[in-house]
């Protein structure tokens, strides 16, 4: 019988261990985490984890140690739970999973773990180290194995975690990872109703998002996704749709659109802001 991986990649502070070993509890599987692994070499070396994200850079050495260690996972006949930014790479029998978060939450959640190897003053300081190391990553990454971990077509699903608790996101995961295993098809994207901006949507269709720079635009199926948004839906299963960003006017369209859906966003993604 085929053993059961899964693995979850995402966003710092995205919950990946939470859910990991909450779905590793459930179902009876091991978990493995190289976050931990890298927060204990940090903690070694007297670094935060961003500074060893930059010393990693120029020592390949040590993501070879960890990268080594889920290699190994793939021929391994435990089941298992990975959270791992590469799994979905070194381990691709894995079903893999992208989790999603506003970059507010995750600061938020990451200074509330109090975790020594990741010391911050403020919410604005700890969204800076954030950027500052998932570029640090991204660039390592690219450069080394020629793999961008922002690219939403390396994963199964696409899971938001901003606004549902953990328990909730690892049912959601186990719910997609059964319907993989049937050979059932479904959405690449579940996504929270406030996460989605609008992208001048087309009133019919399926609902589809765009995605950039880790925002989610409305592109097609506005009248299904208002009717949800009405009945108060905390996850909304989308299409990949592609769409045409221009900042241009978009200040506007948004203002219409929170009137329209009751939604209030706190901010204007970063590739509209013009």
């Amino acid at each position: 019988m085929e053993s059961m991986k899964i693995s979850l990649a995402g966003d710092l502070g995205s919950g990946k261990s939470t859910v990991g070993r909450i779905i590793g509890e459930k179902c009876g599987l091991e978990f493995y985490s190289t976050g931990t692994i890298q927060r204990k070499i940090a903690l070694e070396r007297g670094m935060t984890t961003y500074e060893l994200n930059r010393y990693m850079e120029d020592h390949p050495e040590i993501d070879d140690e960890i990268d080594n260690g889920l290699k190994a996972l793939e021929n391994s006949d435990k089941n298992l739970v990975i959270d791992s930014r590469l799994a979905w790479h070194f381990v691709p029998s894995s079903f893999a999973v992208y989790m999603t978060t506003m970059s507010e939450i995750s600061a938020r959640r990451i200074m509330n773990a109090k975790r020594d190897s990741e010391p911050f003053a403020s919410i604005d300081e700890a969204i800076e180290s954030i950027s500052l190391r998932r570029a640090s990553e991204s660039r390592r990454y690219l450069s080394m194995y020629g793999v961008d971990i922002k690219n939403m077509d390396n994963y199964d699903l696409v899971l938001d975690t901003s606004f549902v608790p953990p328990e909730k996101v690892a049912d959601t995961v186990l719910k997609y990872y059964k319907m993989a295993r049937e050979g059932k098809k479904f959405d690449k994207y579940v996504l929270s109703p406030k996460r989605i901006y609008p992208l001048s949507p087309k009133e019919d269709g399926k609902i589809a998002v765009a995605e950039r720079d880790g925002d989610f635009f409305l592109v097609a199926g506005k009248t299904q996704f208002l009717s949800l948004v009405k009945r108060g839906v905390k996850l909304v299963s989308c299409q990949k749709g592609e769409g045409d960003f221009c900042a241009e006017g978009y200040r506007a369209q948004l203002e219409t659109w929170e009137k329209e859906s009751g939604i209030a966003f706190s901010r204007v993604p970063a590739c509209l802001k013009g």
